[in-house]
């Protein structure tokens, strides 16, 4: 029994009279029906979150140690180091940079006008409270928006103290009022409205944080950004948390599909490490993750109706993406602001997983399967291509989409391959079939193929195409090698999303992994280069035909081990771009002092959230902000 309350002893009740206990029971209904009715009339709901993860611990023996040798103090904009004498005023490194300068210390810098303040309170983290009048779903949505909230502040306390009273606090109440116009929608859609105002004012001693939105995906990046508002003071001795004391940000994103693709067919990446890449993700405001699921290496997605697809294709028992883990993962994300758009590569980059046609009486579903030598079939081993003679193809084909469909409830968004086609391998197909004198151009035999794949996918989603049907850009469509030729693309009436190879490849540059062949698409992409990258900047028909971009790690040398450092904080880079795209000076292009600093503030950021996050540049330059540039 908790030690709060208090037991009802049983010589209580044997001395109470029946006719006493029946008034007493009376009563009790009468007042619990008063309650219910007030309740219910009252129109705004406030969430507050005072059992928060490791707040109830005693205090952390593992808090880093005060270092009380240095101040920083705000200088021409930046924050300069000094030693720390007598009569100098301490201030933190943290407090400094969030106070200091004329770019907000937010990521992605935000697209509308904005005015953070220069002064800063403390508060205590059991302060914060939620206040909306919207209901049901989009209620339960927030909610839990503002647990992630909750948990991303408590996330920057480097020492935790179950005596939260005792922590020092600058105000009474800390309120975080939400209203959102749109609260029907509560999923993301091409045309969502993301966009939010945030507001911070003191009044007397109490502090109010207003987000209005239009839908709750806009109000969801509101608390990010509220969230990265707040920092930890690491010179102060009480435990304290900041926040400053006025804020106005208006913002809205530039793309309506900002995505992050990861392959996870060349090396199993677990589920928990997926949900990483998600909260990373919402903490840069993406939100399409592309997961490019299957290749000719694996094909670990147990498809419902197909059973045969996983049993032979995934590497082992254990690596396997169970259907119900897919849904609950489309959940997590959606809360996470986060859609997942599932890719099955075909009809190239198809081989393991789809050798079970014979065995099942449906002739060879694949071609070229672990071919050799595999450089005359495919771009790297193995090789294997569906078998576009084969009816049963499309038959299971239509299963798998429909199986699809269903686990994401994604029915706007469908990628549906087509990378690397081998005219080689099928004409190889066909020349021992007899049958290759029916095309004078394979490229015919491709595009058929590509027409009934589509009216499959047609019938799968219930008889409706999907509004945006995505596919790789390829020598069928005008090829799009390199990113100067997407003109060829959007002159041909295409909407593109962005993916260019030069700039946004993050699995470039580290070495062969075999001895044929390139294998490598070198050199490194730095963040400065992700960064840079503005390919619309230059051509006003990308403005007008860029429906969005995305940043693409491939894993023949990753997996999970590797993969927060490889994805941040050169994703996060790629984030600020499509998200606000800051204007680039056209004589330097170069990178501005301010944009290093706040990335280096959100690194520290992503890694109390527990991302792995690569490192910028020696520790030495975050602590002399502008004297490495």
């Amino acid at each position: 029994m908790p030690q709060d309350q208090w037991p009802i002893t049983s010589n209580r009740i044997k001395i109470m009279k029946a006719s006493d206990l029946r008034r007493a029971l009376l009563l009790l209904l009468l007042l619990c029906g008063v309650l219910m009715v007030y309740f219910f009339s009252q129109q705004t709901s406030r969430l507050t979150i005072p059992h928060l993860s490791g707040i109830e611990s005693s205090i952390d023996s593992a808090a880093l140690k005060t270092d009380v040798r240095w101040s920083w103090l705000c200088t021409k904009n930046h924050c300069e180091k000094i030693p720390l004498a007598t009569g100098t005023p301490m201030q933190s490194l943290s407090t400094c940079n969030m106070l200091c300068g004329d770019s907000p210390q937010i990521w992605p810098i935000p697209s509308g006008p904005s005015k953070i303040g220069t002064e800063a309170l403390a508060f205590r983290v059991n302060q914060l409270q939620l206040e909306t009048t919207v209901k049901e779903s989009a209620l339960a949505y927030l909610e839990q928006s503002f647990a992630a909230f909750n948990d991303n502040v408590v996330s920057y306390m480097k020492k935790r103290d179950s005596a939260l009273t005792q922590i020092r606090s600058d105000i009474d109440s800390f309120l975080v009022k939400i209203s959102v116009v749109q609260a029907n929608i509560i999923r993301l859609r091409m045309n969502t409205d993301e966009s939010y105002n945030l507001t911070v004012n003191l009044y007397g001693k109490n502090l109010l944080a207003s987000i209005n939105a239009y839908t709750v995906f806009g109000a969801r990046h509101g608390l990010e950004t509220l969230s990265q508002l707040i920092w930890w003071d690491e010179l102060d001795t009480s435990g304290t948390l900041r926040i400053v004391t006025n804020a106005i940000v208006h913002d809205k994103p530039l793309l309506p599909y900002r995505g992050i693709m990861l392959d996870t067919s060349r090396n199993f990446i677990s589920i928990p490490a997926i949900k990483k890449v998600i909260n990373g993700m919402a903490a840069n405001k993406l939100n399409v993750f592309h997961w490019h699921v299957s290749d000719s290496q694996s094909f670990p997605l147990e498809i419902p109706s197909v059973p045969q697809m996983h049993l032979y294709g995934a590497y082992q028992t254990d690596m396997v993406y169970t259907a119900q883990e897919v849904a609950e993962l489309v959940e997590y994300s959606r809360l996470k602001g986060v859609r997942i758009v599932i890719e099955i590569d075909i009809p190239a980059h198809a081989g393991n997983g789809w050798t079970w046609g014979p065995q099942e009486g449906l002739g060879e579903l694949a071609v070229c399967v672990n071919a050799q030598p595999w450089f005359m079939y495919c771009g790297e081993p193995p090789c294997g291509q569906l078998n576009p003679e084969n009816q049963q193809v499309y038959e299971v084909l239509e299963r798998i989409y429909r199986d699809i469909i269903k686990m994401t409830g994604e029915d706007e968004l469908f990628h549906i391959g087509g990378d690397e086609v081998n005219l080689d391998c099928w004409e190889q197909h066909l020349l021992k079939n007899l049958t290759s004198t029916n095309y004078t151009d394979l490229h015919n035999l491709w595009g058929e193929f590509t027409l009934k794949i589509l009216h499959k996918l047609e019938r799968a989603n219930g008889g409706r195409k999907p509004p945006y049907t995505i596919a790789w850009s390829s020598n069928l469509n005008m090829g799009a090698s390199d990113w100067s030729e997407t003109r060829e693309l959007i002159s041909d009436g295409y909407k593109v999303i962005l993916s260019h190879v030069n700039a946004w490849y993050l699995d470039c540059g580290f070495g062969r992994w075999r001895e044929r062949g390139e294998a490598a698409c070198d050199p490194y992409r730095p963040w400065q280069t992700v960064y840079l990258h503005q390919p619309w900047a230059y051509d006003p028909l990308y403005k007008s035909h860029t429906v969005g971009a995305e940043a693409c790690l491939w894993s023949e040398q990753l997996d999970e081990l590797s993969l927060d450092a490889r994805l941040w904080p050169r994703a996060a880079a790629f984030a600020e771009r499509v998200w606000s795209d800051p204007k680039i000076n056209p004589d330097t292009y170069g990178i501005a002092e301010d944009v290093y600093t706040r990335l280096s503030v959100h690194r520290d950021r992503m890694m109390s959230r527990d991302l792995g996050v690569e490192a910028l540049w020696p520790r030495w330059c975050t602590q002399n902000p502008g004297m490495c540039l």
